[in-house]
């Protein structure tokens, strides 16, 4: 019932390619999601800016001012 020495490298060796194949998945994983966060990163700050913008517009804005027309 012993597996021979071959026998269990060979079975050895099979399981290292598997761990290999896994960790370069979760590699282009990783790598995939850093480049998604960074996207996300400048999307969130180019929409900061521009409601910094409106915000200065809103604010500049005379409050309760009639229309011309009256």
């Amino acid at each position: 019932m012993t597996k021979s020495l071959e026998e269990r490298i060979d079975d050895l060796e099979v399981h290292i390619a598997h761990q290999n194949e896994t960790i370069e998945t979760l590699n282009d994983v990783v790598s995939n999601q850093a480049q998604v966060i960074d996207q996300l990163v400048s999307a969130m700050g180019q929409m900061k800016d521009h409601l910094l913008d409106i915000q200065e517009l809103v604010e500049q804005a005379p409050a309760n001012q009639k229309p011309p027309h009256y």
